[in-house]
């Protein structure tokens, strides 16, 4: 879950370029980058601590389910980047796609018994949702970038980190 973390951490920074110097957004990619290694080790570091941790019982069928979500997530995916780039809809297909990520999470929720996921689903669609609204409301595609690349990443370390403390 961190690498999609670290990728929508990377929208986040395209959002930046346009409106940093050179040495300015070197630091921030620093930075970036330092919060990626850190949040990737305090994960392993969490999923290595003693303690009790939630029995879950999976479907049986989760893997089926988890292949046929992705199989679904991916094609919906690639069919909002070409529907939006046909009409010409460029700046909304992070938002879009940040939404179907987020649905992707609903039936993950049950299928693995990881409840945290209810949350982390509705989160990233509340995010896609504000960035379609801001979007809307005339503020830049770089500004949207930075919220919605930066938020995604963050709830999906938040997550991650959680899954690996409390299985």
């Amino acid at each position: 879950m961190s690498v999609f973390a670290s990728m929508w951490e990377i929208l986040g920074l395209s959002g930046l370029i346009p409106r940093m110097s050179a040495p300015v957004l070197l630091c921030i990619v620093a930075l970036a980058a330092a919060a990626a290694v850190t949040a990737v080790i305090l994960t392993v570091r969490f999923g290595a601590l003693p303690g009790r941790r939630r029995v879950r019982r999976v479907a049986p069928n989760s893997f089926r389910v988890f292949g046929q979500v992705n199989i679904g997530q991916s094609v919906a995916v690639v069919a909002a980047i070409l529907l939006l780039g046909r009409l010409g809809l460029w700046p909304y297909v992070p938002a879009v796609v940040c939404m179907i990520v987020g649905l992707h999470f609903l039936p993950l929720a049950w299928s693995f018994a990881q409840p945290q996921y209810w949350w982390t689903g509705a989160l990233l669609m509340a995010l896609a949702l504000i960035a379609v609204l801001t979007l809307a409301g005339g503020v830049d595609a770089a500004t949207v970038r930075v919220l919605l690349g930066f938020g995604a990443a963050a709830v999906l370390w938040a997550t991650a980190l959680h899954v690996a403390r409390h299985g």
